[in-house]
């Protein structure tokens, strides 16, 4: 049986190889894929690498054994760049429009897996202040609820067919080598760390090896729907960011006005001030265990490994 991955040469998909054997890659660029996977010690873990081009090869599919799962990692970073009309486009259409893609290969294919494991993002809230979110909560207003509806709803044709579909509405993600911190670390490094604005906004996060975990889990566990893919205990702006300088031995003193980031980075700006107070229920009510609950743990563990 097959474990279906796209996004399998980003940070998560990385991690996630590693857990996992037998996995087939999806890749514009194959034989790239394959030779960074290689670099990166995973070629054990590698069932193969196939093609993608704005959808699958239907003879891809009917070449490798039956899919017994999907995960679907494919998106646009929304970190890199300013937000103009074209960014903004790639960031909706690598996320909505491929994965409308592949859910629609894969039905023409006839080869349909048990489980679909999708990306969303917690931008599905928007900004929701000091309220603690649970997966019920209705989605915001704005830019990035609207992609994260459409990208939640374009696997609604494999429901419709009975396949148990999964969207992990992902959190920051803090790992080494990876994610957030390796913006940030350097930043902290050169004594240039700092709260964002007053820094009571909430932020909701999660470890790389527990969102790895929820994957996994995921894929085992007779669950469906939105899950939130955060740790349960978000923290505010202000205690990250003393964690985080403590983690490193470096002060932090720089605030960064809203002002200053918006003009520095354009309206993605807008979405770092946001509010997420946004906790794992589905995932805690069903027995999920994390290995990294506090944010101090999480930190030591991403920097210092």
């Amino acid at each position: 049986m097959t474990t279906l991955l796209t996004g399998g040469t980003g940070f998560v998909g990385k991690n996630l190889i590693r857990r996992l054997q037998g996995v087939t890659v999806v890749s514009r660029s194959p034989a790239a894929a394959k030779k960074r996977l290689e670099e990166a010690g995973l070629a054990e873990n590698l069932g193969g690498v196939i093609p993608w081009n704005n959808g699958l090869n239907l003879n891809d599919l009917e070449r490798i054994p039956p899919i017994e799962s999907v995960i679907n990692l494919m998106g646009e970073s929304i970190a890199e760049g300013r937000w103009t009309a074209k960014k903004k486009e790639r960031i909706r259409s690598s996320r909505v429009d491929g994965t409308q893609s592949l859910v629609n290969s894969i039905i023409k294919s006839g080869n349909l897996p048990k489980v679909f494991v999708s990306a969303s993002a917690i931008g599905l809230y928007g900004n929701t202040g000091d309220t603690i979110i649970e997966e019920d909560a209705p989605a915001g207003r704005g830019f990035l609820p609207e992609v994260c509806q459409a990208w939640e709803s374009a696997t609604a044709p494999l429901e419709d067919l009975g396949v148990r579909v999964v969207h992990l509405r992902i959190g920051i993600v803090l790992g080494p080598d990876g994610g957030a911190l390796k913006k940030l670390v350097p930043l902290f490094r050169a004594f240039l760390g700092g709260n964002l604005g007053n820094g009571k906004q909430w932020m909701a996060w999660i470890h790389v090896d527990d969102l790895v975990s929820m994957i996994q889990w995921s894929m085992e566990t007779p669950i469906s729907g939105g899950i939130n893919a955060t740790a349960p205990n978000p923290v505010r702006n202000a205690d990250f960011t003393k964690s985080l300088a403590r983690t490193i031995g470096r002060p932090a003193f720089l605030p960064a006005p809203r002002f200053a980031v918006r003009l520095a980075i354009g309206e993605f700006a807008e979405s770092l001030f946001n509010s997420s107070r946004i906790v794992p229920g589905v995932a805690l009510s069903h027995g999920f265990q994390f290995q990294f609950a506090d944010i101090q743990s999480a930190l030591q563990n991403a920097i210092n490994s």
